[in-house]
């Protein structure tokens, strides 16, 4: 059985196709999966430029095509070939005010910064003018994940043993106090759903964070093991202060005041070129901090510890996509913003944990584990998210 992304020029879409259903057969067993497109570029202006654009997009669509493998490649490579990932993270520079300053960081900021800067702010601020259904949406985030962390905190090691969870437990706290991944506004896009809405919800939730986050984790924390608590107490140290206000309430500013200079026109020429330089930043981001989990997980297999990994990111991300439903129906949104609740509900910024977790806890692999687990699952739980509302609309 053969599989392979394409590109659908209708929608500017790829889509994961099956070999056989391209010819026909089995076409209602294996559906296609739609990938939100995130490297569309404005038209070229200007006949002397086409060539070097036209190159430029073509890059911008392999990468756009390929990207959850370029993720996966990106474990591979960490899992076999550390050593550069490990150099890129030992790259340092001292600063009086922010500290030792690491490549890790400074991949962090890039991707708030670009993020901050590609958001169209006009529709952020038409939806605060209805500011109900975000508040609700706010509240759901950090509560809902919080409680369900907080019994399986009781719950598992009683049932596996404390031996078995560390570690995992404190890695499912961190993604689960995180803010609203960036790429959930793209998903929500590709679905047709209310773009503003996730925007806000990003915008929010990155802003609040300082403030929630600590309080989260410190929540979580009274539910886990003695070991896991310090760990959970390290993370929130951590969080706070300083490193919080330089490496990601300043660049989301910088993002926002770029944007705000630079004029809509000019952002709208960039946009696809901003895009790709976060599309590395994450990419690295993800291969130096899996370089420091993978290879040890390798040479001391524990599939059982891994199986648990993913089950527990899975049920995270399925908690999200259900609290999303049941808030909607509750509150009688629309679908456009149904699709938006649950794409923000349900995608975490793993890019955020996985830097506050290489900083504090190098010695603690599985919990990066769970991270690096989380961001391929969340993207590919997206996919099928988004193939079952694209074909509900189809069959409606």
């Amino acid at each position: 059985m053969v599989f392979r992304l394409v590109m659908n020029p209708a929608t500017s879409s790829v889509i994961l196709e099956n070999s056989a259903a391209r010819f026909g057969c089995f076409r209602e067993s294996y559906p296609s999966i739609n990938v939100p497109n995130l490297m569309t570029l404005a038209e070229p202006t200007g006949n002397g430029k086409q060539s070097s654009k036209n190159g430029f997009s073509n890059i911008l669509e392999w990468i756009h095509l390929h990207f959850l493998w370029l993720l996966v490649g990106c474990y591979v490579l960490a899992a076999f070939l550390p050593g550069p990932g490990l150099m890129i993270r030992q790259l340092s520079w001292g600063y009086p005010y922010a500290g030792e300053v690491t490549t890790p960081m400074l991949l962090l900021a890039m991707l708030l910064f670009c993020a901050a800067a590609v958001v169209r702010w006009e529709q952020v601020w038409q939806l605060l003018l209805r500011p109900g259904i975000l508040l609700l949406g706010l509240i759901c985030i950090w509560l809902v994940p919080s409680i369900f962390v907080g019994v399986l905190g009781w719950i598992l090691p009683l049932a596996l043993g404390e031996a078995t969870t560390s570690g995992l437990l404190v890695g499912l706290a961190l993604v689960a106090a995180m803010p609203v991944a960036n790429s959930s506004v793209a998903w929500t896009q590709n679905s047709r759903g209310n773009v503003a809405l996730g925007l806000g919800l990003i915008v929010l939730t990155i802003l609040l964070s300082p403030l929630v986050t600590p309080q989260v984790l410190k929540l979580m924390g009274l539910a886990l093991s003695p070991q896991d608590t310090v760990h959970s107490e390290e993370l929130v140290k951590r969080f706070t202060g300083t490193f919080f206000i330089a490496w990601v309430i300043l660049p989301s500013l910088a993002g926002m005041t770029f944007n705000r200079l630079a004029g809509s026109v000019f952002i709208e020429q960039i946009r696809s070129r901003i895009r790709f330089v976060s599309a590395l930043a994450l990419l690295t981001l993800n291969y130096t901090n899996a370089s420091l989990a993978l290879p040890d997980l390798l040479k001391r297999p524990t599939w059982g510890a891994i199986f648990l990994a993913g089950a527990l990111a899975v049920a995270l991300q399925l908690l999200g996509v259900a609290t999303a439903w049941i808030l909607a129906r509750l509150t009688k949104q629309d679908k456009e913003s149904t699709t938006a609740l649950v794409f923000a509900f349900s995608m975490k910024h793993t890019g955020l944990a996985l830097v506050l977790a290489g900083e504090v806890l190098q010695q603690e692999p599985r919990v990066i584990l769970l991270i690096v687990l989380a961001t391929l699952l969340q993207h590919i739980l997206a996919g099928c998210v988004d193939w079952y509302i694209t074909r509900t609309k189809a069959i409606m």
